[in-house]
């Protein structure tokens, strides 16, 4: 017996999606995309920016 005898098939290449709910799809899927990556860099920069005025503060940078 083959693992494919006892997995059902997924499915995943068969959708009922038109063309047009596909892109709106790719659309939104890529602008949250890019707000994820905006927002982490955020975060990124103030944990840095928190960082050198610690280290400035304490006399441990300059």
């Amino acid at each position: 017996m083959s693992i494919d005898d006892r997995m059902p098939p997924t499915g995943l290449g068969q959708t009922n999606w038109t063309d047009e709910q596909r892109a709106e799809f790719l659309r939104r899927r890529r602008a949250r995309n890019l707000l994820l990556l905006g927002a982490l860099a955020g975060f990124c920069l103030i944990i840095y920016a928190v960082a050198i005025v610690k280290l400035h503060e304490y006399g441990q940078m300059w």
